[in-house]
């Protein structure tokens, strides 16, 4: 089920003048409303969610203050269990099929879907371009942007991301 535009309007807005860290089973309770399937022991600080898409938190995730979560009508954003998305970061799923053809070089709006796996942090200001899986208990580095799929158990970085760390190495 897609999440209601004039309800995800109304978190919004309580979120912008409700103390970040504060009255989290609240924002649970109002983003449940709005439409989202929250699991359990979820944090939310102050996020902006925008879109008419269907958002999927597993249980035990975190939002961040100030991060930017957009889905385009049609599309789907889900959130394994313990992963996290860090304050100020950004996933979206909307973009433009781009060519000359059209009138203005973004030309039709398309949509793919999100899928941050279980355990995974998409660190502060890092961005999560549309279509794109964030493996396992991968971790994309702060101010990253991740342009294609990251696999499971790596850290990424960079502009765009690139594995910069094996956490299985570690094993």
């Amino acid at each position: 089920m897609a999440i209601s535009p004039v309800k995800i309007h109304l978190f919004n807005l309580f979120v912008k003048i409700c103390p970040p860290s504060r009255l989290n089973s609240f924002k649970v309770q109002l983003l449940r409303w709005a439409g989202a399937k929250v699991g359990k022991n979820v944090s939310i600080f102050s996020p902006r969610i925008l879109g008419q898409f269907e958002f999927i938190i597993g249980d035990n995730c975190w939002i961040g203050h100030d991060a930017l979560i957009f889905g385009a009508a049609g599309s789907k954003i889900e959130m394994k269990p313990y992963s996290k998305v860090a304050s100020r970061a950004i996933v979206v799923t909307g973009y433009h099929d781009y060519g000359v053809q059209y009138d203005c070089i973004a030309g039709p709006g398309k949509c793919d879907d999100i899928i941050i796996g279980q355990g995974a942090l998409i660190d502060t200001q890092a961005m999560v371009c549309p279509g794109k899986t964030i493996g396992e208990k991968s971790h994309v580095a702060a101010y990253s942007v991740v342009t294609h799929d990251v696999p499971s158990f790596v850290r990424v970085a960079g502009v765009p991301a690139r594995v910069i760390k094996n956490f299985k190495e570690q094993v």
